[in-house]
């Protein structure tokens, strides 16, 4: 998803002219365009952008009250403010007001391009990650107490949304104009993202109240509700159809006449009750019917959601070698008990170990959130 950048200003022929000029570095960015400060507001409540140039004057809405709304409900979004009626103070009360720059009229689209680029390149100074583990590297900032900004790209759906840390803490989140607990859970339930980290965050203030596990527990736990009413309505809709051998009698012409009860057959297709196949088990005494491999299987499901990663799960002897190696160290180091191993043979063979009667292998992607495999299974 390449960034977007919104330019706004009240000349249409200035926004035609500057939107051509900068076809050249269409590689690098989209380029958006407002011809007032309403409809900039109006775009970024719809849209991810990551950069907006503004002009300072203009009729309504000019460019000091923009920037204000701005820095209020898009905080982390660089402005700079252009102007051809340039004097002595105005850049240093422009640069007060909150702006990221300031450009004085006229100005060549490769100094806007150079100006673009090298905000959106600080904004991602902590560099890029692509088709990581979201989880997992939150976790990891909030163990390391870092403070940071997240973009995050859900390249599958071509979105966007900002997450904000402070001292490992999660501080707030975005999404378009949506703010807070709700925005963090729909960026939190995007697959296949890709971050560029900022290693600042404009939040001083905790807008986002629990802390990060307890978060994407409640994150994980919406998105598996989500995905079981969908399942359950698809079925539904499957289920039994009825057919009328005659019509209605309302319809006939003649309400004199009386018609005999439509016959009715049910199509014996998929019926409803087949809704229970995705529904959780319970009961004590039907859990105990599950086979182990069923048991690791539902306890990681219920615990991370339909993003686990795993590939197979077997019985593999095999591996009873390695797990009484792992053991021994274990109880030499009083480690206690072996209840699972972790094993990375090579960056696309990676594995899962679960020891008991019949040993358990977890054959897992990549991306797996292993770390949190061997929490479930301990």
């Amino acid at each position: 998803m390449r960034p977007n950048v919104l330019i706004v200003d009240d000349d249409p022929a200035f926004l035609r002219l500057i939107q051509k000029d900068l076809e050249g570095f269409s590689e690098s960015f989209n380029v958006l365009t407002a011809d007032a400060g309403n409809a900039a507001l109006e775009i970024l409540k719809k849209t991810y952008v990551s950069f907006i140039v503004s002009d300072l004057r203009m009729p309504g809405m000019d460019g000091f009250e923009l920037l204000s709304s701005i820095l209020k409900k898009f905080p982390d979004i660089p402005v700079y403010i252009m102007t051809s009626y340039d004097k002595p103070k105005t850049k240093d009360v422009v640069i007060k007001s909150g702006a990221a720059g300031y450009l004085r009229k006229p100005f060549t689209a490769i100094e806007l391009f150079g100006e673009i680029t090298k905000t959106l390149n600080k904004k991602a100074e902590g560099g890029s990650l692509h088709n990581v583990t979201l989880e997992t590297f939150l976790q990891l900032i909030e163990m390391e107490q870092q403070t940071s900004t997240l973009r995050v790209v859900d390249k599958k759906e071509d979105r966007g949304g900002v997450l904000f840390f402070r001292n490992g803490e999660l501080m707030n989140a975005r999404v378009c104009d949506r703010q807070g607990k709700d925005a963090a859970y729909e960026i939190l339930s995007w697959s296949n993202v890709s971050l560029s980290i900022e290693q600042d965050c404009v939040f001083q203030e905790k807008i986002i109240q629990g802390d990060l596990q307890a978060i994407l527990l409640d994150a994980m736990r919406v998105k598996d509700e989500l995905a079981e009413q969908m399942e359950m309505e698809e079925d539904a809709a499957d289920g039994g159809e009825i057919l009328l051998d005659a019509p209605l009698a309302e319809e006939a012409g003649d309400p004199a006449v009386v018609k005999p009860e439509p016959a009715v057959r049910e199509i014996p297709t998929r019926k409803p009750a087949t809704i229970t196949k995705v529904r959780p088990v319970k009961k004590e005494a039907e859990s105990s019917k599950l086979s182990p491999i069923d048991t690791i299987r539902m306890k990681i499901k219920k615990t991370i959601g339909g993003r686990d990663g795993i590939l197979d799960i077997t019985h593999d002897q095999s591996w009873d070698a390695l797990i009484d190696q792992a053991s021994n160290i274990g109880n030499a180091l009083n480690y206690g008990r072996l209840n699972a191993l972790y094993v990375n043979r090579e960056a696309n063979d990676q594995f899962v170990i679960v020891p008991g009667e019949e040993t358990i292998v977890i054959s897992i992607s990549p991306d797996a959130p292993w770390d949190r495999m061997i929490d479930v299974l301990g």
